[in-house]
């Protein structure tokens, strides 16, 4: 003989993957039809537009066969509350992440060419040196300097002057090709490349490629003293690094290896001879 349920339980469906909430429903239910006679219909309903972080709530109704019904409104905020702030929580840090890279993005950059500028290559550069003592690689620095740019200022405007660093800008990301150099502007018209486990002779070849795709970029400029086209200096150098020596060392050659391009006439490479430091012991001994 079948025999009627001593009590109904209906959960919105949309609350069905919320176990927990309505593992308490179940239990209040189970509650209640304790203290109820057996002759019961019990209901339990859960709200169907639930607002996250709202404080929500639960109406058990027991229906007497009698007429008599008792209503009992259970509140569930401590559940849902507490999800809703986890997820909050949660979007609240990817939001708060997302903005914070963004600033280091924007801090980290040069406005005009978008490129490192000099404050994340001085940051990248003492990682690296660090990174290049430890593993004993040697470590290359190009610093380039747009000739005579304040002529080309003078002669076609700021604004012009601005596409003309652009345009040499992509051209040094162009030579560029591997993901571990580090293009950056140093300051005004001068940029730098940083190369880590690159030598002397593969910061030529750097240099070298530099000076061709520039040629071939073709950047007019007939107020140049030195050719028809925009053209670039480059001092190159390359140090095995020592933990105990600051990498200034590195910018003070390739600096030097700057000063001699434009000495010796502009638009070429000067490379200052490979020196190896000394480490602290034989300093000492």
């Amino acid at each position: 003989m079948h025999t009627k349920p001593k009590h109904l339980l209906f959960i919105s469906p949309n609350l069905l993957p919320r176990l927990l909430a309505a593992a308490i429903f179940v239990a209040a239910v189970l509650v209640i039809n304790s203290l109820i006679p057996e002759q019961t219909v019990v209901r339990a309903t859960l709200p169907t537009d639930l607002a996250p972080g709202a404080l929500h709530t639960g109406l058990i109704l027991a229906s007497f066969l009698g007429g008599v019904a008792l209503t009992s409104v259970i509140f569930l905020p401590l559940l849902r509350d507490a999800q809703a702030r986890e997820t909050r929580l949660v979007q609240a840090q990817a939001v708060l992440g997302a903005l914070n890279n963004d600033l280091h993005q924007q801090a980290a950059r040069d406005g005009l060419l978008e490129i490192a500028n000099r404050r994340e290559f001085e940051r990248v550069l003492k990682l690296e040196w660090r990174r290049a003592a430890r593993e004993r690689q040697p470590l290359s620095l190009l610093m380039i300097d747009v000739d005579y740019f304040k002529i080309f200022n003078d002669t076609h405007g700021h604004l012009e002057g601005d596409r003309c660093l652009k345009e040499v800008t992509a051209v040094l990301s162009q030579a560029v090709n591997r993901p571990g150099d580090l293009l950056a502007r140093y300051g005004g018209e001068e940029m730098v490349i940083l190369a880590p486990r690159t030598d002397l002779e593969g910061a030529t070849i750097l240099a070298q490629r530099i000076h061709a795709l520039l040629s071939e970029r073709h950047i007019a400029f007939g107020a140049s003293p030195v050719a028809d086209r925009v053209t670039v200096s480059i001092g190159s150098a390359s140090l095995l690094p020592v933990r105990h020596h600051s990498p200034q060392a590195l910018i003070r050659q390739a600096d030097e290896g700057l000063y001699s391009a434009k000495a010796e006439g502009r638009n070429r490479t000067c490379t200052v001879p490979q020196i190896r430091l000394l480490t602290a012991r034989e300093v000492i001994g």
